[in-house]
């Protein structure tokens, strides 16, 4: 048994669904929606176990570490980005050296054979899989490796994770069965599967899924070993309004840009620039659009955040609402989505901003609200969504509360997620310590000045 114990204050339906996955040694999917707080119950069942890999998306390794230093207080062994030292952490426990009951490890790890090789003979006794709807096409490389690493693990007590069980219908739910049940399931039968669960037929390519049924007959057969809760479903428990700040790393390329930006301004401050100079102003107003996605100043860099976004909204059925402060950025993903979605920056004409919210609100298909916080975090209302993406965030704390507020308002029938994507080593780092600070006064009387003035002396001194 671990040594390390979870806290006591887990809500009420946390401690209930811990309590079912410690009943038993068996496998569970635990399917609740996103924002009910699965990590803290997966982390409660690694309490039984000394040794948990966890599995997850390449942008959430590091979130994942965060939340087991803030649960558990420990930290955990991340895998590298390196594709040739990326279990390197692994190598030092293997080879004697401080032990550590955790390992982080993205998905995409299991493409590669020497990655297998090393993964099948570590001892690990619990397998946590986060965000597992990745897997859900069995003919992938990824999710190919990932059933021959768990042929090695046989007996192995595995935990999926996913708030999005099926994207498009049923089939995608199999491969997840065939993991927590391999002995009632098997990849080799996923169009019997199809047949009895999905409307579909043969073409020239063979089988497509064209829609559902079935679905009492299916959850009644997962019932023993299934968890599903919905926000509502547990909403007398949840605060009215919640936040998740999420961890995110930097890719090399975004990371070297940005401490390339990150020196000139301490460069400019060190020549003696006062903090108000125009050409100080400049380059932190970079440093952020940087930090946000390198593309949008036309630097071709990757942006975490921008890949974290896109995850957040294929692994979602929700509609959610997605600030920036950047308008540059909010026309950026209005091209990436694809789905239905209205767009709100200072460009759009006022009396189409009526008639575009209109449509998100009343309309089931328009999934997604992208906008800026200046122009759409002020008088209008958002509550047909309860979740909140604030990809960047304003200096006042006040103007990024007042944003949010366009869902938390009367209308809203959900607990409202802010979710607010966090660069490590960055100027977010920064910019979130000071606004926490902040908000212990009255925001009426805090300028935005003074937050920008206290962001870069911080900036300086972490660096020196």
């Amino acid at each position: 048994m671990s040594k390390f114990k979870l806290p006591d204050d887990l809500y009420n339906f946390q401690r209930e669904d811990l309590n079912k996955l410690l009943s038993n040694e068996e496998n569970w999917l635990l399917l609740s929606e996103m924002g009910t707080g699965k990590t803290p119950i997966a982390l409660g069942l690694s309490t039984n176990y000394n040794k948990t890999l966890i599995v997850c998306p390449n942008t959430l390794r590091y979130e994942w570490a965060r939340q087991i230093s803030d649960w558990m207080g420990i930290e955990a062994a991340i895998s590298r980005k390196s594709a040739y030292r990326k279990l390197d952490p692994l190598f030092n426990d293997m080879l004697g050296g401080p032990s550590c009951p955790f390992f982080v490890i993205n998905y995409e790890a299991f493409r590669t054979a020497r990655h297998l090789d090393i993964l099948t003979k570590y001892p690990f006794d619990l397998i946590i899989m986060d965000e597992a709807h990745k897997l859900r096409n069995p003919s992938t490389k990824m999710t190919r490796g990932m059933f021959s690493f768990l042929k090695s693990k046989l007996g192995t007590r595995i935990l999926i994770l996913t708030g999005s069980p099926i994207i498009n219908n049923p089939a995608d739910l199999f491969t997840l069965l065939c993991i927590v049940k391999p002995d009632e399931y098997n990849l080799g039968f996923r169009n019997s599967f199809i047949k009895e669960y999905c409307y579909y037929y043969f073409g020239r390519y063979g089988l497509h899924v064209v829609g559902s049924r079935n679905l009492d007959k299916l959850r009644e057969e997962t019932a023993d070993y299934t968890i599903r809760r919905t926000k509502k479903d547990v909403l007398q428990e949840l605060p009215d309004k919640y936040y998740r700040k999420v961890l995110l790393e930097m890719d090399k390329k975004q990371r070297t840009v940005y401490e390339m930006m990150e020196n000139d301004l301490n460069i400019l401050l060190d020549s003696g620039e006062p903090l108000w100079a125009p050409s100080v102003l400049a380059q932190l107003t970079r440093l952020r659009q940087l930090n946000t996605a390198p593309v949008i100043i036309g630097v071709d860099a990757p942006s975490v955040k921008t890949d974290f976004l896109m995850s957040l909204i294929e692994d979602s059925d929700k509609k959610i609402v997605i600030y920036s402060c950047f308008e540059t950025y909010i026309e950026y993903i209005d091209k990436l989505i694809k789905a239905p979605h209205i767009l709100l920056t200072g460009k759009v004409p006022v009396d189409k901003r009526i008639s575009e919210v209109a449509r998100f609100q009343n309309d089931e298909n328009v999934r997604y609200a992208l906008g800026t916080i200046q122009t759409m975090g002020e008088g209008i209302t958002l509550t047909a969504a309860s979740d909140v993406v604030l990809i960047d965030r304003w200096w006042n704390p006040a103007i990024c509360e007042q944003a949010v507020d366009r869902l938390h308002r009367v209308g809203q029938k959900n607990a409202v997620q802010v979710i607010i994507p966090v660069c490590s080593d960055s100027i977010d780092s920064s910019l979130d310590k000071i606004l926490e600070e902040k908000k212990k006064y009255s925001s009426e009387y805090l300028g935005d000045n003074e937050i920008i003035k206290e962001t870069i002396e911080d900036l300086r001194s972490s660096r020196r």
